[in-house]
């Protein structure tokens, strides 16, 4: 008679146990779409490289990682300096480009197979040959190395030429005339 309580009790026991694994089990794994997402690569202290048809150098970005996304082979940067070689709409092959501008920001992103550079964070663009003192800032903007124009990613806007600082509604700045058209400008512009 205590071996059939026992077994009862041992039976009633491994019930218990298997239902409490079963109510308290962990979801089961996720799947791969589920997952946070790979990228496609990603680089440390990189250098990528863009090369025009006929081989010329177009743009060069140095970051500190650069990671492709698989999603839509676009790519992020960090901590990135560009060099834009800018070429003239009448330069021939093998000439070299027509100027070279340097932009540095904390953050950049270029969509996959489209002529555009997105910088965010503290964005500094100056010609290669300028002085030191002669650059814009601005917190985001975007250069179109087609048709060689840099321009505002949001509004309001806070620019700074070297020392002097205003708040506009938007800019515009063409890389081969090396205008700058500011749209709803608050503040001066005082000639030292």
């Amino acid at each position: 008679m205590n071996w059939r309580w026992i077994s009862l009790a041992a039976l009633l026991a491994a019930l218990v146990i298997g239902y409490g694994a079963l109510v308290e089990r962990s979801p089961s794994p996720t799947t791969n779409d589920a997952q946070a997402e790979q990228p496609g690569y990603y680089l440390q202290d990189a250098i990528v490289t863009q090369t025009q048809q006929d081989g010329s150098v177009s743009l060069r970005l140095v970051a500190n990682r650069i990671e492709q996304q698989r999603r839509d082979d676009s790519i992020a940067l960090d901590t990135v300096r560009v060099n834009y070689y800018q070429s003239s709409s009448g330069s021939k092959s093998g000439q070299s480009p027509q100027r070279e501008w340097l932009l540095n920001a904390r953050q950049g992103f270029v969509p996959a197979n489209f002529p555009l550079v997105q910088l965010f964070g503290d964005v500094v663009l100056r010609p290669a040959d300028a002085q030191p003192e002669a650059f814009l800032r601005v917190d985001a903007l975007a250069v179109d190395t087609q048709t060689n124009v840099a321009y505002s990613l949001a509004s309001p806007v806070r620019v700074r030429f070297g020392s002097h600082e205003m708040v506009v509604k938007n800019f515009r700045a063409d890389l081969d005339s090396e205008n700058i058209r500011l749209e709803s400008v608050n503040g001066r512009f005082e000639p030292q």
